[in-house]
């Protein structure tokens, strides 16, 4: 009892009593580098602490860095690591429970990549982390992509079947999202499925867990926006955000229209 408490208080900080959130992810910093998706990285992450976002997703270093711009939000830690430079999909465990606690993070996060080569492995990892936050009381984001390795060694998003055959699509990404969920994920970041109906099955099989989309590949302004409300509308419970977060020409706008649509559901 006294852990679930624990865990609902934390909870409590970064969705609110309407379990509504708005993440922005600076984990690319060292999955990509700064220089890939995150350049000019310094004024950007300081920029934070002045937009109506609800917590930040990222690695030990960007809150020890940060931590004077970043410390009046959520803090969740990524707990899993890969980068680009090898093999991306293979998210391998970088961190511990214990330690984010130490570092007063409000959540964890451990990311799986249902259809890589080390599926298996991510999945164990998942599960393994979940028994710590559970015994600690520390929420747990579980970041459920379905994401393989095509021919020529490189990401397979599913985009091609997405457009292709969406009906597919929402049945994988929901297997991904009932995945975290069968094994104790307190939030899921997940794809988009691409409209509010195809969606709204995902948010069916995820029961009573909230689903936040990840922002995917970047969109202009009206798309990204159009996204979030049609997620909104299948019943998301927010967005994490990176790339379609910070590469806007006009990011405070945009940020405050985002934060809008939220708090409309």
């Amino acid at each position: 009892m006294k852990t679930f408490i624990g865990k609902q208080r934390r909870l409590d900080r970064i969705l609110g009593k309407k379990r509504k959130t708005f993440i922005v992810p600076v984990d690319d910093l060292l999955i990509c580098g700064p220089d890939f998706q995150l350049s000019q990285y310094k004024e950007k992450i300081a920029a934070l602490e002045h937009f109506p976002i609800d917590a930040v997703l990222g690695f030990p270093g960007v809150f020890e860095q940060f931590y004077d711009k970043l410390h009046t939000k959520s803090w969740i830690l990524n707990l899993t690591t890969s980068t680009i430079r090898q093999e991306h999909t293979c998210k391998k465990l970088s961190g511990s429970v214990e330690n984010a606690i130490s570092k007063g993070a409000d959540a964890v996060a451990v990311h799986i990549n249902v259809t890589s080569p080390t599926e298996g492995e991510q999945i164990c990892n998942l599960a393994a982390v979940s028994e710590e936050c559970d015994r600690f009381g520390l929420p747990l984001m579980a970041i459920a992509y379905a994401r393989g390795i095509n021919a020529n060694g490189l990401d397979n998003n599913y985009l091609d079947m997405k457009q292709s055959d969406n009906q597919a699509y929402a049945d994988l990404v929901s297997h991904v999202c009932r995945i975290a969920v069968e094994l104790g994920a307190d939030i899921i970041k997940t794809n988009f499925t691409g409209s509010s109906e195809s969606f709204s099955r995902v948010i069916y099989n995820a029961g009573s867990v909230p689903v936040v989309i990840a922002g995917g590949e970047q969109v202009n302004t009206e798309v990204a926006l159009n996204n979030v409300r049609q997620a909104m509308q299948a019943g998301a419970s927010g967005i994490c955000f990176g790339r379609n977060f910070f590469y806007r020409d006009d990011i405070v706008t945009f940020a405050r229209e985002v934060r809008s649509i939220i708090n409309g559901y």
